[in-house]
């Protein structure tokens, strides 16, 4: 399952925005989303592993990518993402990972050095739910932090809970906020209805702003303490659940597409020097 990390990314959480001049990426309906639980006192070891791995891999110029993203708050994991067109566009690129022969050489020589280093691993994927979010996309090559809220809707509640999100989205509109946010299902690998909530930020500063950006104006849009009062109603009989985490993205395990690579070299390209050490 760990060579699922090597399938081709065509765009991550949101859609890309590069520049004026770039192609509209693929829209993704089908997010892959690998989790490595790090055991207490193995963070520094699993970074060089995975520096090491993911070095390797752009050394033998692989033509796969995806993005790491580590947490900041909550357990000691990292995420990796990478996303698709549709189901068809996944497993072709299951085939075509296993046929390389190259890339299966470098996963055999890593995959063996994770076994004392990880407490747990998983993979879960996710459909868009676009309906429910907001916001413009974010330019996520110049992004640095994401935040992500995983929601637990109870069993036969998730018609309220999206009820409740698409009121949250009119009283964003109504307001005209400046914040944006991307909602998705869980489509496997998790138990009962989840969802995700991201957000891209460009720093953690951005958190200091939430409590004005949702001030006066957008308490208003949802209609006042009764209209609040209504929506917290939805959401404690729809949310069985949630909770927050932040992340930053992690340019060292990541093998980035070459547009997120332009967009921004400074943080994207590994330095030639951090490649010699950590390259077997």
């Amino acid at each position: 399952m760990h060579s699922s990390r090597l399938l081709v990314l065509a765009s991550l959480v949101l859609p890309v925005v590069l520049t004026a001049q770039s192609p509209p990426a693929p829209a993704t309906n089908v997010l892959f989303i690998y989790r490595e639980s790090v055991k207490a006192g193995k963070v520094p070891a699993h970074n060089a592993h995975e520096t090491a791995w993911a070095r390797a891999l752009t050394a033998a110029k692989s033509p796969s990518h995806y993005i790491a993203m580590t947490s900041l708050t909550g357990p000691n994991e990292v995420w990796y993402f990478s996303a698709y067109p549709t189901w068809a566009a996944y497993q072709k690129n299951n085939e075509d990972v296993a046929a390389n022969s190259v890339a299966t050489a470098i996963g055999d020589r890593f995959v063996g050095g994770e076994a004392d280093l990880l407490s747990d691993m998983r993979s879960m994927t996710l459909r868009p739910r676009p309906e429910l979010g907001y916001g413009p996309p974010a330019d996520l090559p110049h992004m640095r932090f994401v935040s992500v809220t995983r929601i637990s809707v109870r069993p036969g509640h998730t018609g309220e809970f999206e009820d409740a999100r698409k009121t949250v989205k009119a009283a964003h509109e109504t307001a005209h906020l400046s914040d944006s946010y991307s909602i998705w299902e869980a489509s496997a690998g998790t138990a009962g209805a989840t969802f995700y909530l991201f957000v891209a930020r460009k720093s953690l500063a951005e958190l200091d702003e939430a409590a004005t950006i949702h001030g006066a104006e957008y308490l208003t849009a949802l209609g006042g303490e009764e209209g609040q009062k209504k929506l917290a109603a939805m959401q404690a009989s729809a949310v069985n659940t949630q909770q927050t985490d932040h992340f930053s993205f992690t340019p060292s395990q990541s093998l980035p597409p070459q547009e997120w690579v332009t967009g921004d070299p400074e943080f994207w390209k590994p330095k030639a020097s951090a490649m010699k050490k950590k390259t077997p």
